[in-house]
């Protein structure tokens, strides 16, 4: 019995790896393509966080792919998978630079792989683009790092501003996971924004990454009769949290981040969230947006997400830089720091730290969908 148990585990294992195998072999048949102009991809497509990396590798394949239709251009994306991994995704990078002479990088996809990629390139000043890094200091890592979307400490501040201003809450709580970098960098930089306006934090209540129970929590800040409820988390926590605050009777406005896309895939009933707003990168009943997140399941079979149209304009932004270069990395982070693309979720242009100059989306949840959210 223990000599089988020990062949089906060998036979498991060996299955699993040759998935893995498959699937970057599959997705890097054409890299040996003399003729192909290669961009590096570095990001989790396998495991607990592969949602989000397997979302920005299709979403930026569908560009290069129609791209390529269009122009009879010969991109060819070389994809490895960090596990989401720092070390894993740093050895994928220089293997991505040694060996497959990839002109440059889209990606990381999670803020801390990008991190570390960022500040391993500082040798080679490969130019690097993430659609999804948000943390503040991975653009900070060399002016050859850019990213595609808006940072923590930029939404957390818009987003004080619109509790204050907008909503005029004058007493607020917030309940966010300590284990958390992005819950916790959001937590930060709204309450400097929000109380230098004169906003009022009458309760901050911290949670350990991992649990479900908010009760303690929620108890705690029911009692303090906020007008409003910031939950800087991600969506499977938020499903929980506005759950277990609607139980408990709490009646107050619910505001959270960019990490709230994807809740009414996860929420058990999505009445609880009728009314909460979120910021977000697009506004979701746009036309231009409604087509291609209907074109994106045409294709790959699974609804879009934030990660994966954000893919898609940043890809456009990349290869527009590619093609109004001579193909050094010099002159395409040249052309990065210039351009002025024009997407499916609006204009993009860089500041001087490579960070974009954008728009927010306001999203207020009604009806279990995902609306515009207008005063």
């Amino acid at each position: 019995m223990k000599k089988l148990f020990k062949l089906v585990s060998l036979l498991l294992m060996l299955g699993l790896l040759a998935s893995c195998s498959t699937k970057e072999a599959t997705q890097n048949e054409n890299k040996n393509d003399k003729d192909a102009i290669k961009i590096g991809f570095v990001g989790p497509l396998e495991g607990e966080l592969s949602v989000y990396g397997n979302a920005v590798f299709n979403g930026g394949s569908l560009y290069l792919e129609e791209y390529n239709a269009k122009h009879g251009t010969n991109y060819v994306l070389v994809a490895y998978d960090s596990k989401g991994n720092n070390t894993e995704a740093v050895n994928a990078y220089n293997k991505l630079v040694d060996e497959d002479k990839v002109v440059a990088l889209f990606g990381g996809v999670v803020s801390g792989e990008s991190i570390a990629i960022g500040s391993a390139s500082q040798s080679f000043k490969t130019p690097i683009i993430s659609p999804s890094a948000t943390a503040l200091d991975f653009t900070l890592t060399g002016d050859n790092v850019f990213r595609g979307c808006f940072t923590d400490p930029f939404q957390a501040k818009v987003l004080g501003k619109f509790a204050y201003n907008d909503l005029q809450a004058k007493n607020l709580a917030i309940i966010y996971d300590t284990g958390s970098d992005y819950s916790k960098g959001l937590t930060e930089n709204f309450i400097k924004e929000y109380t230098a306006l004169g906003g009022n934090v009458v309760a901050n209540e911290g949670y350990n990454s991992g649990d479900v129970d908010f009760s303690a929590q929620l108890t705690k800040i029911a009692a303090t009769n906020p007008d409003v409820l910031f939950v800087p988390n991600y969506y499977k926590d938020v499903a929980l949290i506005v759950s277990q605050a609607r139980s408990l009777g709490m009646n107050a406005q619910i505001l959270g981040g960019d990490g709230w896309d994807g809740v009414l895939a996860v929420v058990e009933d999505a009445k609880i969230l009728d009314g909460s707003i979120f910021v977000n990168h697009y506004a979701p009943d746009d036309a231009d947006v409604i087509a291609w997140f209907e074109g994106y399941k045409a294709k790959y079979g699974v609804d879009a997400n934030s990660f994966a149209i954000l893919a898609y304009d940043t890809m456009g932004v990349l290869l527009s830089s590619i093609e109004n270069s001579d193909l050094s990395s010099e002159s395409i982070i040249s052309s990065l720091k210039t351009i002025s693309y024009d997407g499916i979720l609006g204009n993009l242009k860089f500041d001087e730290n490579g960070d974009p100059i954008k728009d927010l989306g306001y999203i207020v949840i009604k009806d279990g969908k995902y609306q515009t959210y207008s005063k």
